[in-house]
């Protein structure tokens, strides 16, 4: 039985080619649309992971705490499990870093006095306790009589984490229009190749032969079409991150530090072929159980 299967699959691929290579265009397509918004959110949550690895808090201190009292708060924070490191900044150091990085404002420093700018401690925490639940609970716990305003900034990443999900509830939904489009035109498509063989078909069915033997050849056919679909796919990824991403990478010059907008993994990719191979033997499978149904 495995031989005829084989060589029915390599006859009707070769019989029908222009058909096969429209259903391998439709795969292609489709899943080109999917891979590509997986591209996005695959590098949209590595940014975001970045952030939220790289926390960092700033404390600042009343302007008549004594340097004596900062540096025992100092102290007293750096025994914190959450903390990994915590680093003084003084009154003179935030005024050279701020003229290091804006070099006009020393105008706008004299108006406004040397006190504008605090003594601060800023705080960065281990990788465990980066969550917004777990950086809200630290800032609550750290509150004192000594700081005057605590600045951790997570809020944003909060609403961007948000977005991200609500992107991945709309992917999901895209995903399933796609998928059920890419399996509607496979299933069309498909059904003239089995109308093309209906007569051998219906010869078939009439001298016994089970439906697992009349159908396997065209499931077959569907796995191999879609998985030649899914691969055209993933070269089209490729070059959207060559020609696009990486463009997008120095257009807008994203803190990533020594990171970049990176291809999707391995494991994604052979994700995408195992969904092309799925879409092209639903496909076939049901073209097949379309004419066993008329036919019965």
């Amino acid at each position: 039985m495995l031989p005829y299967i084989l060589r029915r699959t390599a006859r009707s691929l070769w019989e029908n080619l222009s058909l096969n290579l429209v259903v391998v265009g439709v795969i292609a397509a489709g899943l080109l649309v999917a891979g590509a918004y997986l591209q996005v959110m695959f590098n949209l949550d590595r940014i975001v992971d970045s952030w939220d690895r790289d926390v960092h808090i700033s404390t600042y201190f009343f302007t008549d705490v004594p340097v004596d009292r900062r540096f025992a708060v100092k102290d007293d924070l750096a025994k914190l499990p959450q903390v990994a490191e915590i680093l003084y900044v003084s009154e003179d150091d935030a005024q050279a870093y701020l003229e290091e990085k804006v070099p006009d404002v020393q105008a706008i420093l004299d108006e406004l006095g040397a006190e504008i700018l605090p003594a601060s401690l800023e705080i960065t925490l281990r990788d465990a306790y980066t969550r917004p639940t777990d950086i809200a609970e630290f800032v609550e716990k750290i509150q004192s009589t000594d700081f005057e305003n605590i600045d951790y900034g997570q809020e944003w990443v909060q609403r961007f984490n948000n977005f991200l999900s609500l992107l991945q509830l709309l992917g999901v939904a895209l995903g399933s229009l796609i998928a059920a489009a890419v399996v509607f035109l496979v299933a069309n498509t498909m059904h003239l190749v089995v109308y093309a063989r209906k007569a051998e078909m219906e010869t078939m069915k009439l001298v016994g032969a089970t439906w697992t033997f009349i159908s396997t050849p065209f499931v077959l056919e569907g796995a191999i079409l879609g998985a030649l679909g899914s691969s055209l796919s993933i070269l089209g990824m490729f070059g959207i991150h060559k020609l696009l991403f990486q463009r997008l990478q120095g257009y807008l010059q994203l803190a990533l530090g020594a990171e970049e907008l990176a291809f999707p993994p391995p494991v994604l990719l052979w994700a995408i072929v195992g969904a092309g191979v799925l879409l092209g033997m639903t496909g076939c499978w049901a073209s097949v159980r379309r004419f066993w149904k008329a036919a019965s």
